[in-house]
């Protein structure tokens, strides 16, 4: 595990007007060493002792010391926003995991896309997935006192060997049940992981993880199981292969089973399939009250069935018609067809999907928000004419700067293709807008997320399949 920084507190990165925090007179850059006399570590500990109503903070601004307090109702927003954990403080993960996405990654890419992360901070901040396996007991006794729930954590297997070598072979144990049970007497809630490698952690090994992690039900609340992601980029890593067709319908119909058996037994279906597996297995997907309120969709264990529904609601409820758009929407090949079913189904849509394969990760990847800006521009050449602009989800731009992976940025798409490039949020009311002109489009139970699962080869997502 790499040492986090030593610096003290939080930084302000912005300030609400008219909130508690403006009227306490707190700025952007104003560094927040202390609540109450608690001293911070991090965003962690800003909430945990910020949730009194009267505050005593010491802060620390142009290298002097100001005492400032605050009031508020109770449970009403300081109105901070906090800088993000710069990458010396991030615990990054020893683990050398079989089908890691990052060590999959081609060289000469930014700095930034080769941090793996391993923190449960940001587990519990953001539904990072954790292996726990470099957990010290300072941090696990810290979980159970700040009641630091959910977290996100990555199983891939409960027999202790197995995981082992699933994890790379890492000097400390790889045990993981022991740490699931200590924290589910806590009380401590829990999403549970498994990045399904054929010929390793499936079928016999996969039944016994998930009759391992059932009886720790309701404090392991899901288990979720998505397919291993695999680019191109494999040099002198371990072999190792996609499901096939068949074994893709199979495992629909295993999963299935377990639901059925466990929403008598559990009173909730507990394990859930990755969208990648119906699609590829050419499978009806499941209705949406069979996600359970989609508590782990930014797994993608629902994602399409969200936004699918939400495009029917946006376009039930939108005020006006709008003019249709002659527009080329980008997707990836994994959700292009459904993409055309969807638009075609929009009335008087005159749209066209463009499924741009990616030849930059190449391997199985075919997901829109792993497109490079190079394999846009490439694709969408030969098509021919493009319409009044070229559509593409906010998913395939990564980072503050609005780039693509490839450092590529809309600027030079649009140069390239000769026609704009216009972003979009990849939610309902986003593909709704781009299609029909619609304004006034309402989304209120729809759904924000993108049609296809959002993990990428960014420092918060290391132990998911893309």
């Amino acid at each position: 595990m790499k040492p986090r920084s030593s610096a003290e507190g939080v930084v302000v990165a912005a300030v609400r007007a008219r909130t508690p925090a403006a009227a306490a007179g707190l700025v952007p850059g104003d560094r927040i060493l202390a609540i109450n006399g608690h001293a911070l570590r991090d965003a962690i500990d800003f909430s945990f002792h910020g949730s009194d109503a009267r505050l005593a903070l010491s802060v620390e601004r142009d290298g002097t010391r100001h005492a400032l307090r605050l009031a508020r109702r109770p449970d009403a927003d300081l109105g901070v926003e906090l800088e993000a954990p710069r990458a010396a403080e991030i615990a990054t993960c020893a683990n050398k995991c079989v089908f890691c996405f990052i060590h999959q990654l081609p060289k000469g890419m930014r700095k930034s896309l080769y941090v793996k992360d391993d923190d449960f901070r940001l587990s519990f901040l953001h539904g990072n997935y954790i292996t726990l396996t470099d957990l010290q007991e300072a941090e696990l006794a810290r979980i159970v006192e700040q009641r630091l729930s959910p977290l996100y954590v990555s199983v891939h297997a409960t027999d202790p060997t197995l995981r082992w070598e699933l994890l790379g072979r890492p000097r400390v144990s790889a045990e993981i049940l022991p740490r699931l049970e200590r924290l589910a007497k806590a009380g401590i809630r829990m999403h549970a992981q498994v990045v399904l490698c054929p010929g390793l952690n499936d079928g016999v090994h996969l039944e016994r993880t998930v009759r391992e992690l059932t009886p720790l039900y309701p404090h392991v609340a899901t288990t979720a199981v998505v397919p291993v992601g695999l680019t191109r980029h494999r040099e002198r890593l371990p072999a190792l292969r996609t499901l096939t067709e068949q074994e893709a319908q199979a495992l629909v119909g295993t999963v299935a089973a377990w639901q059925s058996e466990f929403s008598a037994r559990l009173g909730s279906r507990f394990v859930f399939l990755g969208d990648e597996v119906y699609l590829q297995a050419g499978a009806p997907l499941p209705e949406a009250d069979a996600y359970e309120g989609f508590a782990v969709a930014e797994d993608g264990i629902g994602l399409v069935r969200r936004f699918e529904d939400g495009v029917a609601r946006a376009l039930r409820r939108r005020r006006a018609a709008g003019r249709p758009l002659d527009v080329t929407l980008v997707s990836g090949t994994l959700y292009a067809p459904r993409l055309e079913r969807l638009v075609a189904s929009i009335p008087g849509a005159i749209a066209r999907v463009a499924a741009v394969p990616n030849r930059f990760f190449g391997g199985t990847v075919s997901v829109t928000g792993l497109l490079t800006g190079e394999d846009i521009a490439r694709h969408l050449a030969t098509l021919g004419a493009l319409g009044e602009a070229v559509v593409v989800p906010a998913v395939a731009l990564r980072d503050r700067d609005g780039v693509f992976l490839d450092d590529m940025t809309r600027e030079d798409l649009s140069a390239a293709l000769r026609v704009p490039v216009r972003v979009v949020e990849p939610n309902p009311r986003g593909l709704v807008r781009a299609v029909t002109g619609s304004t006034g489009v309402h989304t209120r139970g729809a759904g924000a997320g993108p049609p296809d699962p959002p993990r990428a080869p960014v420092a918060s997502r290391p132990c998911c399949a893309p």
